[in-house]
């Protein structure tokens, strides 16, 4: 999988003698088309990998994968893919390392969608960013930048169809970074020890999960387009995802479309092309004019009802003050911003709802729009990171700022004509913090 990668670290590890291989982390099912899945998955030493997979209650009619083999020159990881998929079908899977099966306690499962990609359907997307986990030995404090990793047990109780991970899903560290030529086996390393992390096993092997970046999982903090190891973090990230697609041909990044029945998620890059946030630019860019055109075309060609716009930095929030930079974001990017407002009032584009995390606390954004539908953001943040200590949400819709380790949901219901999506924010012990609805009706153009 890591075509171009080589990890000494990991051929050093398992030079001789090493035993038969387990499984180190997932299985983790990436977004299901309507007839194929990718999963992904993590072994602890070279493996022959299959997956069966069968429709719910039907085992004997289970179907095998062809065989992936996990190398230490690859990170031990493998894509396994699942063709010959049914429509609108729950499936069961499970792995076989070496021709033998690996037990859980809870076999993982998957829905695929409608055969209709507008056609309405009952789905439950869980989502969350910054999740911060700590090295080994953890040793873990009232203080510890990363804690309560209960949330991701909460999460899976809830048997989300869908985990969106709204970026910062690992953190590099700035020893990974500091050598060129150390880095790709120490951000490599960094994936490996995040996702072998015991407390993240249920929620992985639970639904299907897509996620984008924001800065952590992409370089250091508050990273650009400068970042010169930014083709690497690129590879990386699409190593340890399974997402449909990433950037265009000739357009490198993590953007793309993810089609779940008449709910759709447009997946932004704010990393790739972002200039400085401080820059006094005023042409300066955070998603970069080839990124806004794809976007503005996926748009306009979507079906879906609800068009979910997901970035790692708020999209609508603004500057406390003209004095204040107010945190990264695309208030930091006024010209840029408004020229694709305005555009989305005159194509009169429905549906629009925006999805960001970053900021260590969790509210709704809501900005009005005369003569249209007001646009409304809700940022999900942290998962495991520490909570900011001092907020400033702006434009924050009252009753639904949250200061504490958190995750939140979005649950589409009911016919085509009549659909709904609840929007709920979650503290890590699983109880429901607040809940707010959008009928599809308010988010459409009078």
């Amino acid at each position: 999988m890591l075509s171009r990668l080589a990890l000494p670290w990991l051929l050093a590890l398992h030079a001789a003698g090493a035993s038969a291989a387990t499984l180190a982390g997932g299985p983790m099912a990436g977004p299901a088309t309507s007839e194929h899945v990718g999963v992904w998955l993590m072994t602890n030493a070279p493996a022959q990998v299959q997956v069966e997979y069968w429709p719910q209650g039907q085992p004997d009619s289970a179907r095998r994968s062809a065989p992936v083999a996990t190398s230490a020159r690859g990170g031990h990881i493998a894509r396994v893919d699942l063709d010959g998929l049914l429509a609108d079908t729950r499936y069961t899977y499970r792995v076989l390392l070496d021709g033998a099966p690996v037990e859980f306690g809870e076999q993982p499962a998957f829905t695929t969608p409608p055969a209709d990609p507008a056609a309405p359907r009952e789905l439950v997307i869980a989502t969350g960013s910054c999740s911060y986990i700590p090295d080994s030995p953890y040793d873990l404090t009232q203080n510890s930048f990363g804690a309560g990793f209960d949330i991701f047990d909460s999460i899976a109780a809830l048997r989300p169809d869908v985990m969106l991970w709204l970026g910062d899903s690992i953190y590099y560290r700035d020893e990974d970074l500091a050598s060129t030529d150390e880095a790709t086996v120490r951000m490599q390393a960094r994936w490996a020890a995040t996702r072998s992390f015991e407390p993240l096993q249920r929620l992985l092997r639970t639904g299907q999960h897509v996620a984008i970046w924001d800065d952590h999982d992409y370089g250091p903090n508050n990273s650009d387009r400068e970042f010169p190891l930014k083709a690497t973090a690129l590879e990386l990230f699409r190593n340890n995802w399974t997402n449909p697609s990433y950037g265009l041909p000739g357009l490198p990044g993590i953007f793309s479309r993810v089609p779940l029945g008449d709910v759709e998620l447009f997946l932004l890059d704010d990393r790739y092309y972002r200039d400085d946030d401080a820059s006094e630019d005023p042409g300066r860019t955070m998603l970069g004019a080839q990124q806004l055109e794809w976007l503005k075309s996926a748009l306009r060609a979507s079906r879906a009802t609800f068009k979910l716009v997901a970035n790692g930095s708020r999209m609508l929030s603004d500057r406390p003050s003209p004095e204040t930079l107010g945190g990264e974001g695309w208030h930091n990017f006024p010209r840029e911003r408004q020229a694709f407002l305005d555009w989305l009032i005159a194509q009169r584009i429905d549906g629009v709802f925006f999805l960001s995390g970053d900021i260590h606390y969790t509210h709704l954004t809501e900005r009005e729009r005369p003569g249209t539908y007001p646009l409304t953001e809700l940022t999900c943040s942290p998962l495991t990171s520490r909570v900011h200590p001092r907020p400033f949400p702006v434009r924050e819709v009252p009753g639904t700022l949250v200061t504490q380790r958190n995750f939140c949901t979005l649950e589409f219901s009911g016919p085509a004509g009549a659909r709904l999506m609840r929007v709920a924010a979650w503290n890590a012990a699983g109880t429901r913090l607040w809940q707010a609805e959008f009928p599809a009706a308010r988010l459409r153009t009078p």
